[in-house]
């Protein structure tokens, strides 16, 4: 099952008993619907793999609500089903069309919350779960962090839009075709959402996923910074090989002191490996830091070799 679908199920499965909350829920889920009318119409997905069945819970919180039986007709697009869920109610198609012609003005969302009767404090966020539900897309976060809902292009986007951001989540907008959506990308985000509908579980989905990105860009940070450090030393040693060849080849090498050119020697039949392991190599085993010395030692007199 997707991470969209076990959100859905997550959503669907929390209990609603004030018949307030209940119906700004259900209008929620029908808001990305049509209104002709008295009969209104939704597409849910169908995903039958899930424990929650969208168009059927829409169907019975319509006929709770409404007192009205739902038609739910199968669709199919490409590889994608889908159900249409339709239902002819004068109150509702009243309610909607009402919302779908709000004014883009900052006092659209006091108009919606008045439109949908929201009578407690916690009318919103049962509207807003119902938009999640209904039209909210949310990405697998070990793939990506991306939430978005998605409504027609008809200006019903404005609304919600200054809902979300009222209740302290600004998203961000993008128009598709026919379609409008609001979105959020960063996680921080996407959790405090999610947590206000109610969705724990994937608050927690997130938070982890978000902390197991954390840990495996440490370690590619470090295992680059390592492979770096790996190929700064070796560019190094190949440099120091090639002066004291230059330097072999002038019969410079019986200049330096019997100690510079034992590491000469050594350095220039190992030119890729280490300073650690090529301070291993002298007889006895030097400390790196005495070998970056005499290195230094042997650049200087190669620096001064070319110049004269």
């Amino acid at each position: 099952m997707s991470f969209a679908s076990e959100l859905r199920d997550e959503l669907g499965a929390l209990p609603i008993k004030p018949l307030c909350c209940r119906r700004a829920y259900l209008y929620g889920l029908l808001y990305g619907g049509t209104v002709e009318g008295d009969s209104v119409t939704s597409t849910f997905p169908a995903n039958r793999d899930a424990t929650y069945h969208l168009p059927e819970h829409a169907a019975s919180l319509i006929h709770a609500l409404f007192s009205r039986e739902a038609t739910v007709s199968p669709i199919t697009r490409g590889a994608h089903r889908y159900a249409r869920v339709s239902f002819s109610s004068r109150q509702a198609a009243r309610h909607l069309h009402a919302l779908f012609t709000l004014p883009e003005s900052e006092a659209a969302a006091e108009t919606l919350a008045d439109k949908l009767e929201f009578r407690c404090e916690h009318c919103p966020a049962h509207f807003l779960r119902g938009l999640v539900v209904a039209s909210g897309t949310v990405n697998d976060p070990a793939k990506s962090f991306h939430m978005e809902l998605k409504f027609p292009n008809d200006g019903r986007v404005e609304p919600v839009h200054i809902l979300l951001a009222e209740a302290g989540y600004v998203p961000g907008r993008t128009i598709r075709g026919d379609m409008a959506g609001l979105f959020f990308k960063s996680a921080g985000d996407i959790q405090e959402v999610l947590a206000h509908v109610g969705a724990t579980s994937h608050v927690f989905a997130i938070f982890n996923s978000q902390i197991e990105r954390d840990i495996r860009n440490n370690e590619n940070r470090a295992t680059n910074c390592d492979a770096e450090n790996i190929n700064r030393s070796t560019r190094a040693g190949i440099r120091q090989a090639a002066a004291i060849r230059y330097l072999d080849e002038q019969g410079l090498l019986p200049s330096l002191s019997d100690d510079l050119r034992a590491t000469a020697g050594l350095r220039l039949n190992n030119p890729e490996i280490t300073l650690a392991e090529l301070a291993e190599l002298h007889t006895p085993p030097i400390t790196k830091s005495g070998l970056n010395h005499r290195l230094a030692r042997i650049m200087a007199f190669y620096e001064k070799a070319i110049q004269s």
